[in-house]
């Protein structure tokens, strides 16, 4: 027998006695290949996935690699950007001196004439820049052809200088704590309902005290879409010029021109920056845009150089652009003026800041007289607020109790948001004067029109281009005159024709004090007088001939040395600085150039000086319409003060509290200039001398009218504090306490309605009925404001202290405030009728 044979078919069958030894070899065998067929495998996976990550790290390497090489070169880009003006071998601020300086052919000389010039600058006087050139270099060295214009300040920026008053945080501050301790006081605790009560209040408190800060940002942003919308409609810019780049002609953009361009001129074109001419032949330049010189200037070789502004009279050739933008002889103007302070105030704004500075200091003298009043009158009885005894223990609330009764007081004094209704006023007219063929670049000039009493005009502004005076220029004289304010002509003519031309549209007159040597001037002569002498003889001028814009700067300067309200005119761009120099400038919108009208405070689209003389009556209607509203604020303020006053040393607690008093500013502050604002101007505003900006603004107070107002006031409030608990009878005296303040509340809101009517323009005496129906913009505004006070009465009593009224009590307390009107019919009939007339 060979060998053992196995059972292959079935390894589970019995077989020898050594078969379980053979079976566990098989196994381990395969065992063993399988094992080993996994280890390759799993090598190969491991194999797999190494290489992956070699290769995902090969390429985050040479990512890296790209970035740092990339970063590398636009950090090499940027050096080479930054220091690009080294390859140029001259300065701007020394190339400017070429066309600024009257050494500038020196200059030149120094250079090498203009073929080094055009080394210098890196281009070539026949084919311009290279296309290798780098324009953003040439900008960045040179800088760019657009001059530096003002622009609006941001919302935030008006909102920090708003939080900046330290006047306005004490008032937010004081406000909070007195509503919080008078919410304590009453309830003793402070819920989440006491708490949203006071948030409103303090919302509506900073709204009104931050109101500046809205009102500048939206006065920006309607002046300048107003100032967009002009220059839409109405300049017909240049957009585009054509240089020489690469010995090929290109059309650029007019911002897009750098130094180095080479420029063709023809006649007609306007030199759009400065540079030297670099043509064979020669060219005839007109000045007259700039200077308003009308005298031609021929430009060669010997007389090379060239101004932005400047128009080709006749011939051709080319120029080198030596300087833009900013180094520019315009851009030098422009820089000078607006480094000059362009937000002067007005001198209403100035008078507007005393009052309010004034009632502050007076508010709080009287809380603080007031304060030691109630409590010397406790020390003196023993009896604390509550008119008990007070224990030991109290003496911190008695100080809340009387803090209660003499903040209010402080806080209702103060006027700080009297400025929001000037400057809603002021936008409202601004948009309106629009439509009179005017726009106001700068709304504090255009409220000093009232003060103006000196009109420095040009020739153009009154005589039309093919001779004759223009439009309504006589008529316009005449208004002036009648207005006390004194034009003065300033032209490049001659005396005869300048007194030929003054004589005939009104600013002279036939008599021979008129037209005598005192009245007229040569420039020359005016400009070599010594200073002194210069002021004085300005009082006389009327007329200056044969002038410049230097002549006209040094007019407005003696006049206002004499303290004089000046405005005047100008449309070339070298009357920049007496534009601003002058209390108001006027640009003339339609022949002047695009440089004064960024320079102006006023534009005037039609050129015409009888536009001029709406301007002034919108201005005086500003003036008038913020003195009214002056007056209501006086008139609430002393009232309220008054019988906080009285109720504070008699009950010792105050009926008006400040939460009920930012409501009534709202009404004088807010809506109150609304309704101001609808009415038209009063036709007798240029029947009267200008406002003089020397005199107190009590000089032109109603105070007679005022008085009789806060007398009727005062009169109606107290016979509702301290008779009005016999109609309350039926109450408990707790509960009558707080109807009675309520009613004083809804009797005061009254009577500051029954102000607004009176407000309004006279006609109320010959027919009362088309008076109250003539302006729906007011009635509805009114009607808003009785809604209003219904709701805060029914709805929001404990935010503002008070309870609600029934129908006896609201028709009570409305006869009162409402009669103020039937008042003032009765006792100043006569004084209505003519009001406005003193």
């Amino acid at each position: 027998m060979g060998g053992c044979t196995y059972n292959t078919s079935n390894d589970l069958e019995a077989g020898p006695k050594d078969a379980p030894v053979h079976r566990f070899r098989r196994y381990w065998q395969q065992a063993r290949v399988f094992l080993k067929a996994y280890h390759h495998f799993r090598y190969a996976l491991v194999l797999k996935r190494i290489q992956e990550k070699k290769e995902q790290t090969t390429k985050k390497v040479r990512v890296r690699a790209l970035a740092v090489q990339a970063a590398h070169v636009l950090k090499e880009g940027a050096n080479q950007v930054q220091g690009a003006g080294d390859h140029f071998l001259i300065q701007p601020d020394k190339l400017a001196k070429l066309t600024r300086t009257d050494s500038g052919v020196d200059v030149l000389r120094e250079y090498g004439g203009k073929e080094g010039l055009a080394v210098k600058l890196k281009t070539n006087l026949d084919n311009g820049i290279n296309e290798d050139d780098n324009l953003p270099q040439r900008r960045i060295k040179f800088g760019s052809n657009e001059y530096p214009r003002r622009t609006g300040r941001s919302l935030r920026t008006c909102i920090r200088e708003a939080l900046h008053n330290f006047t306005r945080i004490v008032l937010v501050i004081v406000f909070v704590g007195s509503v919080v301790m008078g919410i304590l006081e009453e309830t003793g605790k402070l819920g989440w309902r006491d708490i949203f009560s006071v948030a409103i209040a303090a919302a509506i408190f900073i709204l009104f005290t931050g109101s500046a800060a809205i009102s500048d940002y939206t006065q920006d942003r309607q002046l300048q879409h107003m100032i967009k919308e002009f220059k839409r409609n109405n300049i017909q810019m240049i957009q585009s010029k054509e240089v020489i780049r690469v010995g090929q002609p290109v059309l650029v953009s007019i911002g897009e021109i750098v130094v180095g361009d080479v420029i063709p001129l023809k006649s007609g074109d306007e030199v759009p920056a400065d540079g030297i001419f670099i043509g064979a032949q020669s060219l005839s330049i007109d000045k007259s845009r700039i200077t308003g010189e009308s005298t031609i200037f021929h430009k060669d070789s010997t007389r090379p150089f060239l101004r932005s502004g400047w128009r080709v009279a006749d011939g051709s050739g080319t120029m080198l652009v030596t300087a833009v933008g900013k180094f520019t002889e315009s851009g030098n103007i422009m820089a000078s003026t607006n480094s000059k302070d362009a937000d002067k105030k007005a001198p209403l704004q100035v008078l507007l800041k005393e009052v309010s500075t004034f009632m502050g200091a007076v508010g709080f003298l009287v809380a603080v007289v007031v304060a030691s009043v109630v409590w010397s009158r406790g020390y003196l009885t023993g009896d604390n607020l509550n008119g008990s005894h007070p224990i030991p223990g109290d003496a911190l609330e008695e100080v809340i109790k009387i803090s209660l009764i003499a903040v209010p007081i402080f806080v209702v004094a103060v006027t700080e948001v009297l400025l929001l209704s000037y400057d809603l006023i002021l936008l409202s007219s601004m948009k309106k004067i629009n439509a009179d063929k005017a726009l106001v670049r700068r709304p504090a000039a255009y409220a000093t029109m009232a003060f103006c009493n000196n009109l420095i005009c040009d020739k153009i502004a009154i005589v039309e281009d093919e001779g004759g005076c223009k439009s309504g220029i006589k008529e316009a004289m005449k208004l002036y005159q009648s207005a006390g304010i004194k034009v003065l002509m300033v032209t490049h003519d001659n005396l005869q024709t300048a007194k030929a031309i003054a004589m005939e549209c009104g600013i002279l007159g036939s008599e021979a004090s008129d037209v005598s040597g005192e009245n007229l001037v040569e420039g020359k002569v005016f400009r070599e007088l010594p200073d002194s002498d210069r002021e004085r003889k300005a009082d006389n001028i009327l007329v200056m001939a044969e002038s410049s814009p230097q002549d006209k700067l040094l007019l407005v300067q003696a006049l206002r040395k004499r303290g004089k309200v000046v405005a005047v005119t100008g449309y070339v761009t070298d009357d920049a600085h007496a534009l601003h120099e002058a209390d108001i400038g006027l640009a003339m919108g339609s022949q002047g150039t695009e440089f004064v009208k960024e320079n102006s405070d006023i534009i005037i689209l039609d050129d015409n000086l009888a536009t001029v003389a709406k301007v002034f009556i919108w201005g005086r209607s500003v003036h008038e319409k913020v003195l009214k509203v002056m007056q209501q604020q006086l008139t609430a303020n002393g009232v309220a003060v008054a019988i906080n006053c009285m109720a504070a040393v008699y009950y010792r607690h105050i009926p008006l509290n400040a939460v009920q008093f930012v409501w009534v500013n709202l009404i004088i502050f807010g809506l109150g200039p609304l309704t101001l604002a609808t009415e038209p101007p009063a036709d007798h505003l240029m029947s009267r001398p200008p406002i003089d900006q020397g005199q107190p603004c009590i000089k032109y107070m109603p105070w007679m009218r005022l008085l009789m107002k806060v007398g009727y006031q005062i009169i109606a409030l107290l016979v509702i504090n301290f008779q009005a608990k016999s109609l309350l009878k039926n109450y408990t005296s707790d509960h009558a306490t707080k109807v009675k303040n309520t009613m004083i509340f809804n009797t005061f809101v009254s009577c500051q309605i029954s102000i607004q009517f009176g407000a309004r323009k006279t006609g109320i005496l010959d027919s009362p009925l088309y008076w109250v129906t003539s302006n729906s913009v007011f009635l509805g505004i009114m009607g808003i404001i009785l809604a209003i006070q219904f709701i805060i009465i029914e709805f929001l009593g404990k935010t503002f202290f008070i309870v609600r009224l029934n129908w006896n009590e609201w028709q009570f307390s409305l006869t009162l405030g409402l009669g103020e009107v039937f008042f003032a019919m009765l006792l100043f009939a006569k004084y209505l009728s003519q009001r406005n007339n003193h």
